[in-house]
């Protein structure tokens, strides 16, 4: 059974490595994370973009950006991400 995650985030540059670490280290491995950045201003699309590289996850996390619209507005564009 696949496990999807969703991962709403607005400016979390400085701590989602921490976040994304701790999910790629469980020990449980057929898991998806959609990831919907609503609208950051900070580094954030950088630091995931750079994460999924260089751990190789572009078949494992999704990440979308949106224009800023309030957590629930991102919520749902994760739920139509989900496969």
């Amino acid at each position: 059974m696949k496990i999807s995650v969703i991962m709403p985030t607005y400016n979390d540059c400085k701590s989602i490595e921490e976040t994304l670490d701790s999910l790629k280290n469980q020990t449980y491995k057929n898991w998806e994370l959609v990831i919907v950045d609503d609208g950051s201003i900070d580094d954030t699309k950088k630091v995931i973009n750079r994460y999924i590289e260089n751990n190789n996850l572009n078949k494992k996390i999704k990440y979308i950006y949106k224009e800023n619209g309030g957590m629930h507005t991102a919520h749902n564009k994760a739920y139509e991400n989900i496969h």
